[in-house]
């Protein structure tokens, strides 16, 4: 089992990775290294374990690797299937945005035999997820192999210059990669100097687009008198001005209807519903119809809404005042779906308190400690915040010796937090300020010390290719199609 921290935007928590069902990208033997090396951004954009937290996104991407895998084998040997056409269903991050880091676009890639080149194939996959096609794009084609060539042998197929696997362990997997890499990866001011300028050309045509949304915004808004509209729901903002469009258009033939939106912020989301904030989400793939339906029956809706800080005031009240936290960047989940899983944990410990009392080497008061409820099939575990987080079906007497075995961890990681975050933080105002970027963000898998240690040596390099730049510290070099610049925290520097 190998661990690993991610944050997750903005906070932290520890994972495990351990064994995956042998899924697709796991096991491309034949796939030439270039084609796998061109898929290595899309590994870490997809890859199930780093979506612990996120259990529907991680079970559809490790289904869809699965299929991937197959596709990719039988594109390489010419054996299409005769089968129906399939869609492969990934869930990638929406954005690098501090704020939107646990949004998550849904991209959909078509499986036929329309096209039977590897490459090609690859290509359009990379640039669904919003991911850098440069490097593919330079890749030789390969010949058609013989139809009755003799099979090639296991010590032949597993020399590096022919073949590339992935272990099913996660560190493994990220290793590989990088001992892969060794020796081709360029040093960073080498790479800036071939594409900062191509960086600045992609931001400002975005920056355009965005300017056209932010007017179509602004007029809706005043429209409809609304707090504020937002778009949390994929990498395409043109699709963001779509949903705009079609919002406008509803409030253009239902505007009494509408009048419930007045003061709300309305969130083109994932899902539809209110979100614990009591913003109004609504989903970018509905119809205007069914927008219109869950409008009109948003004042049901914010029933359940009213009565979360009951249930959270409930179990605090239960667990000696313990804080009841809600992550900043934790997804957006249903006010409705939040209060049944609080109400589950509180009636757990009424059970175990039916039976038995706390323990007594537990203090009076628990208000020092943050406890965090998640999903169904969430985590039991500390998260380097020092938060206890814990998933809504475990049962009260294994959650009462989780806390009792973990005081003093949660107690150390709160107090190594608070220094640390302060650090992490001076240290990317420090490294914007020098270098005058326009942005500066991490990946999640980017853990604290490493994103430390990147930015430390960021401050040694000269700042005349970094300058307006919005700069995502990551594990790969990369220029996305909206600007931002991918570099690896241990990038390369003399």
């Amino acid at each position: 089992m190998a661990a690993a921290a991610l944050r997750l935007g903005g906070e932290f928590a520890t994972i495990t990775f351990g064994k995956l069902p042998k899924f697709g990208i796991c096991q491309l033997r034949n796939l030439s290294s270039d084609l796998t090396t061109a898929l290595r951004p899309f590994y870490f954009a997809v890859h199930p374990d780093l979506f612990g937290q996120h259990p529907e996104q991680r079970q559809t991407n490790e289904n869809s690797l699965k299929l991937l895998s197959a596709h990719l084998e039988a594109l390489y040997h010419h054996t299409y299937p005769n089968e129906d056409t399939k869609v492969l269903k990934f869930y990638v991050r929406e954005s690098t945005n501090a704020h939107k880091r646990d949004s998550f676009k849904l991209v959909q890639i078509r499986m036929d035999r329309s096209t039977r080149d590897p490459q090609r194939f690859i290509q359009n996959l990379l640039e669904s997820c919003n991911l850098s096609t440069d490097y593919i794009k330079t890749v030789k084609p390969r010949s058609k192999p013989k139809m009755n060539s003799t099979p090639v042998s296991d010590s032949v197929a597993n020399q590096p210059s022919h073949d590339y696997h992935y272990n099913t362990e996660f560190a493994e997997f990220e290793q590989r990669v990088k001992n892969e890499a060794v020796g081709r990866r360029p040093e960073l001011s080498v790479w800036l100097a071939e594409n900062a300028e191509k960086a600045r050309q992609r931001a400002k045509e975005t920056a355009q687009l965005e300017a056209e949304i932010d007017k179509l915004k602004d007029v809706l808004v005043k429209d409809l008198e609304l707090s504020d509209a937002r778009y949390e729901c994929g990498w395409n903002i043109e699709h963001y001005r779509g949903c705009l469009k079609s919002l406008q258009r509803l409030a253009q033939t239902h505007r009494g209807e509408l009048s419930s939106l007045r003061n709300r912020v309305v969130v083109f989301a994932p899902f539809t519903g209110i979100s614990l904030e009591g913003h109004v989400m609504l989903f970018t793939g509905d119809v205007q119809s069914n927008w219109l339906d869950f409008i009109k029956n948003i004042p049901q809706h914010d029933s359940y809404l009213n009565v979360v800080p009951l249930y959270e005031l409930a179990l605090s009240q239960v667990l000696r005042g313990i804080q009841i936290g809600r992550r900043k960047f934790m997804p957006k989940t249903q006010a409705r779906g939040y209060a049944n899983y609080l109400m589950k944990v509180t009636t757990s410990l009424n059970d175990f308190l039916s039976k038995q009392a706390y323990p007594t080497a537990w203090p009076l008061r628990l208000d020092g400690f943050t406890i965090v409820v998640e999903s169904e099939a969430g985590p039991l575990m500390v998260s380097p915040t020092g938060q206890f987080i814990t998933p809504a079906t475990c049962p009260g007497a294994i959650l009462v010796d989780f806390i009792t075995q973990n005081m003093k961890l949660a107690e150390d990681r709160m107090g190594k937090y608070a220094t640390d975050k302060y650090l992490e933080q001076n240290l990317i105002e420090q490294c914007t300020r020098e270098l005058k970027l326009q942005a500066l963000t991490k990946d999640d898998a980017v853990t604290p010390d490493k994103m430390i240690s990147a930015l430390s040596d960021l401050r040694r390099c000269r700042p005349q290719h970094f300058e307006q730049l919005k700069l995502h510290i990551s594990h790969y070099y990369s220029v996305l199609t909206d600007g931002i610049v991918c570099i690896p925290w241990d990038f390369m520097q003399k």
